[in-house]
C-alpha cells in the first residue's frame, strides 16, 4: 500500500506539471528548449492510464 501510495503522488505531480519530468529526463540535454503539446498530452494521458492500472490491478 506504501508503493502505492508513493507512486500515486509521483504520477499526480506528473500529471498537473508534465514540463518537470520532460526536463529531469530530456531538458537538461538542451538549452533554451521547451517539451512540445504533444509530449505534455501524451505524458499526461499515459500517466493517468498507468496510474488507473496500477490501483486497479496491483495488490494491497
Amino acid at each position: 500500500m506504501f508503493i502505492k501510495l508513493i507512486l500515486t503522488i509521483i504520477m499526480v505531480f506528473g500529471i498537473v506539471r508534465p514540463e518537470i519530468l520532460w526536463y529531469l529526463s530530456e531538458g537538461w540535454k538542451f538549452r533554451d528548449a521547451e517539451p512540445s503539446e504533444t509530449y505534455l498530452i501524451l505524458t499526461r494521458v499515459s500517466l493517468v492510464i498507468t496510474l488507473i492500472i496500477i490501483w486497479i490491478f496491483m495488490p494491497n
